[in-house]
């Protein structure tokens, strides 16, 4: 016999069902990405990783690399069934910790392009 959460046996059950399951599971995947960028001794580094794209936390990213809060990365997600190579794209890097085994852990957030006025150098 299947117990449903208290929200479920409301008038629509479906709707309800869904909304219990998934704040209690937040839907996360995992992708192959090649990373690179500079790191804190300005180095530039290419590195295989996991990408962890969770709904509610957003993107995250272990890398042996150490990199400074706040730089920017570019990500190529690896596609092992394809020929065809990814486009990189930019993200900023937001130190969350170090593992135990003395990886970096970050949370990425999306690089919004500059806008820049004619007229106006800086």
């Amino acid at each position: 016999m299947r117990h449903w959460p208290p929200a479920c046996i409301i008038s629509r059950p479906e709707v309800f069902c869904e909304m219990s399951l998934s704040a209690r599971f937040p839907i996360s995947s995992l992708y192959r990405v090649e990373v690179s960028g500079w790191d804190k001794s300005q180095t530039f580094f290419v590195e295989k990783s996991e990408l962890e794209w969770n709904e509610d936390s957003g993107k995250h990213v272990t890398l042996s690399s150490a990199v400074p809060d706040g730089s920017v990365v570019f990500l190529r997600l690896i596609q092992t069934l394809s020929a065809d190579r990814a486009q990189s794209v930019p993200y900023e890097t937001e130190f969350l910790s170090v593992t135990p085994d003395g990886q970096n852990q970050f949370r990425l957030h999306p690089v919004n392009p500059r806008t820049v006025e004619r007229g106006s150098v800086n």
